[in-house]
């Protein structure tokens, strides 16, 4: 069982099952600097996300697809744009994720903490049929990065609870 100390580490997020804009699994850097794909879609997203009418949360997530060999990136819509700006429209299948938020160059660190806190819990699993994601909030609030001379990301890590993996 996880600590009083340490239950405010993680949180638990439901992520709804969507349809997302993605930018293709993009081979070699996750970096928008070096990768013309990744570069385009983050160009391409922001107008698009812009237009929603709530502005609660982000909705666009990155993550390594291990069988593909690349990193992805999709924005979460609620209908088909017109223009997906010549990118694909797939399903995001959703579910629970622990999610801890790190600062930049320190993904491993919330990976690791998040999974010591999943396997302490002792009502959750880690569910390895789906992608680890991660979220920048630097594009959200450049002003607030800024401010505090770095910028801030959220890991999620999926999970089942015990109940449903039996």
């Amino acid at each position: 069982m996880i600590s009083e100390s340490a239950r405010d580490a993680v949180r638990i997020v439901e992520l709804p099952a969507c349809t997302m804009v993605w930018s293709g699994v993009c081979p070699g850097s996750a970096s928008t600097s070096t990768n013309e794909r990744l570069r385009r879609f983050g160009e391409y997203w922001p107008a698009l996300d812009e237009a929603r009418r709530d502005r609660f949360y982000a909705r666009d997530f990155m993550w390594y697809d291990d069988a593909a060999g690349g990193t992805a990136w999709g924005l979460a819509v609620a209908d088909v744009p017109a223009d997906t700006g010549g990118f694909d429209v797939i399903d995001f299948p959703g579910g629970l994720y622990a999610v801890a938020t790190y600062s930049e160059g320190d993904a491993e660190g919330a990976y690791g903490k998040i999974k010591e806190w999943v396997e302490a819990s002792g009502c959750f699993l880690p569910d390895e049929s789906r992608h680890h994601l991660w979220q920048s909030f630097g594009r959200c609030s450049e002003p607030v990065s800024a401010v505090m001379g770095y910028a801030q990301y959220d890991f999620y890590f999926p999970i089942l609870t015990k109940e449903r993996a039996q």
